[in-house]
Order: structure tokens, then C-alpha cells, then sequence
């Protein structure tokens, strides 16, 4: 099987992809505290700066995935459609924390998401594992708006699908970017809504 090749979009600070046009993050107040317990808002521009959309490109795969923001409760929409031609097979969209979370203990995560019962990936980085690599969990998503709760031990490190060994341990109270993938191997239309993503003591 060939590598993957990748696609990078890039969307600065407040800004979001969807389609052609942009739409700025939400900058409610109520929520802007990054302090142990806070849950922390995929729309919320102070609590991400940058989002960018990964996955395999024409020259490899041919998978597509796009954003928007939507109303109801506020939240983000990961959509597109999954490709396994040319080797391909996987879209994902990562974002960056616009603060270090603070140096204490944590130990479990609760994603607040509504989707449509794919299989996708929670994946999490630190400044401590090299590039490419991440902290994975995967997760039966439902067709409800659903609560899924995650701990330590949920979590493998892995690069590119393969399982690492030796990595630091996983701090949660390291993470600097947290991403959705898809890739399980069926191709068609996917959607997740992202809500929000609690780091509980």
C-alpha cells in the first residue's frame, strides 16, 4: 500500500471552513476559563484558534471533509464523504487549544457530540511525542447527541494506524491539539457534530 499523502487546510483563529465561504467562531464569555473541570467549546475562538482539515489527497485518496458551524445547541459540523480509492480512506479535522490547559491532575475527557453511527477516532497530542503521532480511542458514535466518556487508559499511541510502544505517558493536562478522524474502511457520507470536550479531575 502506498504512504498517504496528506491535505492540509488551514483555518486561522476565528475563522472556520464551509465550502467556499468562512464563518468566525462564537466568543461567548461564559465559558472562556481554561481551569480544571472547564469544558471547552469547538465553536468558542477562545478556546481554539486554528482548526485544519487533514485527509488524503487527489493524488492519493480522494476522501473530502468540510465545516460549519451550526445553531441549536452552537456547535461544529465535520462532514464530507469517505473515499477508499487510490489507497486512500481517511478524513480528519484537528484543533489547536488557544491556551496550555493548566498543570494539574486529570483523569477522563467527556465528548459532547451528535453523529451518525460510524466508527470514529478521538486523537490527542502533546509536545512531548514526535510529529505524526497521537494519542488514539476509538468510539461507536450514535445518531442521539451523546456524552462519551473517555480515560487514560482509553488511549493508544499510534502513527499512521500503527501501534507504538515506549511513548511518555499521556497527560491529559498536556494536550495541545485534539482531533476527529474517520477512517473505517466504508466508504460513503459522514456527519459529527462537536459540541464540546470536558477534561474532568
Amino acid at each position: 500500500m502506498k504512504p498517504y499523502l496528506l491535505v492540509v487546510t488551514a483555518i486561522n483563529l476565528a475563522m472556520y471552513s464551509c465550502g467556499a465561504a468562512t464563518m468566525p467562531l462564537s466568543t461567548a464569555e461564559e465559558t472562556t476559563s481554561m481551569s480544571v473541570g472547564t469544558t471547552l467549546e469547538f465553536a468558542n475562538s477562545m478556546h481554539f484558534e486554528q482548526v485544519r482539515l487533514i485527509h488524503d489527497t487527489v493524488m492519493g485518496g480522494r476522501s473530502e471533509g468540510f465545516t460549519e458551524a451550526v445553531s441549536g445547541p452552537t456547535g461544529l459540523r465535520f462532514f464530507g464523504n469517505l473515499s477508499l480509492a487510490n489507497n486512500g480512506g481517511f478524513a480528519s479535522v484537528e484543533f489547536e487549544l488557544a491556551q496550555a490547559l493548566p498543570v494539574s491532575p486529570m483523569s477522563s475527557i467527556e465528548l459532547n457530540a451528535l453523529a451518525d453511527g460510524r466508527m470514529y477516532q478521538l486523537r490527542l497530542k502533546t509536545s512531548q511525542i514526535p510529529r505524526g503521532v497521537a494519542y488514539v480511542a476509538k468510539f461507536e458514535s450514535s445518531s442521539d447527541q451523546k456524552y462519551y466518556d473517555f480515560k487514560l487508559a482509553s488511549f493508544v499511541g499510534q502513527y499512521r494506524g500503527r501501534r507504538l510502544a515506549d511513548l511518555p505517558p499521556l497527560n491529559f493536562s498536556d494536550i495541545s491539539h485534539i482531533s476527529l478522524m474517520l477512517a473505517d474502511k466504508d466508504s460513503g457520507a459522514f456527519s459529527i457534530v462537536l459540541y464540546s470536550i470536558s477534561l474532568m479531575p
